[in-house]
């Protein structure tokens, strides 16, 4: 468990590492086109910088519509990137806030869509309303993040007209409004106009300064073209202006890993209450647990039901005479080998749930019920007239072959699994099974909150990573299991009968042949169920046993363990393979559609 969440935060260190580097424009801003089809006779601007660090705009327009127009859209950049002292790029997000167009209708993205764009459009009127001829507009709206800290000034530099309006501006008045103790002189208040990059005060305004008023107007003939912009600077002096900076300054921008950081501590508190096993001392054991086959002995040596476990049926019926297993040859240069199971008698009565779905899913109900029944079953279907009923009828033989089971045994496979994941639980405590089904819910429940949480306060990213820990959390929280008493005495068992099978020595292995000889048919299960079958087998080449009877292969030669180890081997994989193999869905087209592509959107006139 500790692995795997260390992996966790590992993964998760590296997505943040990627986020750093990386940014993703999910819902790009929409865009309108425009042509040129009115014109801004007046257009005056005024701000208010407010010691606080944020300053308020208000924006008048008086236009001229030539043509039908339902109103204008005022599209505000918000994402820069800013070189800084250092020659460092900086990207800078500034926001806008309390939005305004008195007595007119209009749509403007909430807070956290500017997250998720570079820009923010302001789209005023009404799509059932067209204008024409003069129209009054005025925007009102708050900027925060706007100012350049440096080391010797503060600045407040503002495109008052920006470059991206579709129109001619032919006179624009501008008033700034600083706090009055900041001294204000044509030494440290500029205007620029023209193109982009101009750096020479503009020598088309005319400009008047007041205490903590800096204000100006156009001269006569003045227009500012599409492409043009105007820009007013001015220098402030240090601690004039506070910074405005979040009470953590991670938090603003990578809050969203701190809340994921919370959420895997409380799970892994959790597991530590509710899922961690206690600590259990190996107990010297060179066999498994009595009376437990090796599935559920592969179930409670990690916590979890693999194929492996029920696979490992299969030789524990061969070793108890339930089942003999023949290869079958490849037929021609491209054929495959497969493998045989058949049937030699029922399972005893009282045999395990999962253990008897999967004899029955191999050779049918009647071949697989216990002998007496069978024969019990068998009479009466063939009773006399007069009531007699007949001789014992024998049961015939069943055999399978594992290419038969292909795309067909999955269902039977899960149902089993099942089966044996529920047999197990009294070796568990009860109130941990609860437990996992609460953090189950409680961890979607959260990963819904906290993705919305996410995405209005740090945008898509966050959100992505959010819901990806929260399905990572829901994947480990099937080891939200502890093992009871019971379930510790046992695996302190299983633990000693692995760790034997690791590493026990020829010697002693030989002792144990000698007083059992069919000891490797015994333990062979138990030891595929672990995951060291070939480990296993190979401790026995030297001492010369031979291979299980109920085994037969052309590949063993001269019926060394050795060759027994591959045949067998193979047969194993190639069961597993079969065995949860399931059907390829359709496709009942070409997996397309039109319009369902990337490269949507639209735009046009307003």
């Amino acid at each position: 468990m500790k692995k795997i969440l260390l992996c966790f935060i590992s993964l998760l260190s590296l997505f943040l590492v990627y986020s750093q580097e990386t940014e993703t424009d999910i819902f790009p801003s929409q865009v309108f086109e425009s042509s040129q089809e009115f014109t801004v006779n007046n257009y005056t601007v005024e701000i208010t910088i407010h010691e606080e660090g944020y300053f308020d705009v208000v924006e008048n327009y008086d236009v001229n519509f030539e043509v039908d127009k339902q109103g204008i859209f005022r599209r505000i950049q918000t994402k820069y990137d800013l070189i800084t002292e250092d020659g460092i790029t900086e990207v800078r997000k500034i926001k806008i806030r309390n939005i305004k167009v008195p007595n007119y209708k209009f749509d403007a993205p909430f807070n956290f869509v500017q997250k998720l764009s570079d820009d923010l459009e302001i789209r005023i009127g009404d799509k059932d309303v067209t204008l024409i001829g003069p129209q009054h507009y005025e925007i009102r709206y708050r900027v925060h993040n706007a100012f350049l800290f440096e080391d010797a000034q503060i600045r407040f530099y503002w495109n008052i007209k920006p470059e991206g309006w579709d129109a001619n501006f032919r006179q624009i008045n501008f008033k700034i409004h600083t706090p009055p103790s900041i001294p204000l002189s044509s030494e440290n208040c500029f205007v620029y106009s023209g193109e982009r990059g101009n750096e020479d005060p503009s020598t088309e305004f005319k400009t008047y300064f007041e205490p903590g008023v800096f204000s100006g107007s156009s001269k006569a003939g003045f227009i500012s073209y599409p492409g043009q912009s105007v820009t007013v600077l001015i220098n402030l002096p240090l601690l004039s202006i506070a910074e405005e900076k979040p009470l953590w300054p991670f938090w603003d921008q990578y809050g969203w890993v701190f809340l994921i950081g919370l959420l895997v501590v409380g799970f892994y508190g959790l597991w530590l209450k509710f899922g961690k096993d206690d600590e259990v001392v190996s107990a010297t054991s060179y066999y498994p647990p009595k009376d437990m086959d090796p599935a559920m002995a592969g179930f409670l040596i990690d916590d979890k039901s693999d194929v492996s476990d029920l696979i490992s049926l299969i030789p524990y019926w061969g070793a108890h005479g339930y089942i003999r297993m023949e290869e079958i040859p490849k037929k021609g240069l491209f054929g495959k080998s497969d493998t045989k199971l058949i049937r030699l008698k029922p399972l005893a009565v009282g045999r395990p749930a999962y253990e008897q779905k999967m004899f029955i899913g191999l050779f049918g109900k009647a071949f697989s019920i216990a002998e007496d029944e069978y024969i019990k079953e068998a009479r009466a279907a063939n009773a006399m007239e007069d009531g007699q009923a007949s001789k014992t009828t024998a049961i015939p033989p069943a055999e399978v072959t594992m290419g038969s089971l292909k795309n067909v045994f999955y269902t039977t496979m899960t149902a089993a699994q099942e089966s044996l994941k529920e047999k197990a639980q009294p070796y568990y405590v009860a109130e941990s099974k609860k437990v996992q089904i609460i953090i189950y819910i409680g961890l979607v429940v959260l990963g819904i909150g906290l993705a919305a949480i996410g995405l209005f306060r740090w945008g898509p990213l966050a959100m992505v990573a959010i819901v990806i820990s929260c399905i990572v959390l829901i994947f480990i929280n099937k080891y939200m299991i502890k093992k009871n008493a019971v379930g510790n005495q046992v695996f302190s068992e299983l633990k000693g009968f692995r760790r034997f099978v690791k590493v026990a020595e020829g010697p002693k292995l030989k002792m144990l042949i000698r007083d059992d000889p069919g000891y490797f048919e015994k333990t062979m299960s138990y030891a595929l169920a672990f995951g060291l079958f070939k480990k296993w087998t190979r401790k026995f080449d030297a001492l010369h046993i031979p291979p299980p009877s109920w085994y037969r292969s052309s590949g063993m030669k001269h019926g060394s363990m050795h060759g027994f180890s591959k045949s067998f081997s193979s047969a194993m994989s190639n069961a597993q393979s079969n065995m949860v193999s399931s059907p390829k869905s359709s496709s009942s087209s070409g997996g397309g559609s039109s319009g369902g592509g990337f490269g949507g959107g639209g735009g046009g006139s307003w």
